[in-house]
């Protein structure tokens, strides 16, 4: 009979794995789909908000990249064309910011690998937490507990995480009647 230990030898009893970044784990695997639109690696699609504004990334999408036919006598890839997916109003921006766009790929990835953007005008694709619940208000008494649990010592980057944090914690769950 086997055990866990032999299917799984990185297992054992009363080890700790330390935790690891969400980007480190989802990274691997969008790496394929990435490769199939033409993208060297994931980065364009995951730092595609730090390329364009937060608000542009919202309406827009890097869709691929073209990447033109090797010819002989090349001496190496030739740059492509940056496919980018935006709504009606997008496409303007992203037209006019198209030059600062293809200089922070072209640093994204260190070479030359973007000459063009074209702008293909379709919506985004609707974001993946759209369909979350609305987090309801707190109550005084609860944003006081919530104050009260983080405390002033904490540092500020930090407090400001834990309250929104506990904001989506206590904000998802249903209001509790204060008990008489």
């Amino acid at each position: 009979m086997s055990s866990i230990y032999d299917e799984r030898p990185d297992f054992r009893p009363g080890r700790r794995r330390a935790a690891r970044p969400l980007a480190d784990i989802i990274g691997p695997a969008i790496e394929d789909a990435c490769r199939r639109r033409g993208f060297a690696s994931s980065e364009i699609v995951t730092l595609w908000p730090e390329i364009v504004d937060s608000a542009l990334a919202r309406r827009s999408r890097p869709e691929c990249i073209k990447w033109p036919r090797r010819m002989p006598g090349d001496d190496g890839p030739r740059p492509g064309t940056l496919v980018v997916r935006c709504d009606g109003a997008g496409a303007m921006v992203i037209s006019h910011q198209a030059p600062v766009i293809i200089e922070r790929v072209n640093a994204l990835f260190g070479w030359r690998a973007v000459e063009r953007v074209r702008v293909v005008q379709r919506p985004p694709p609707p974001e993946a937490d759209s369909g979350r619940r609305r987090l309801r208000p707190l109550a005084p008494q609860e944003d006081a507990h919530l104050a009260g649990m983080i405390g002033e010592e904490t540092p500020a980057p930090l407090a400001s995480a834990l309250r929104r944090l506990g904001r989506g914690v206590i904000g998802a769950s249903p209001r509790r009647e204060p008990s008489a």
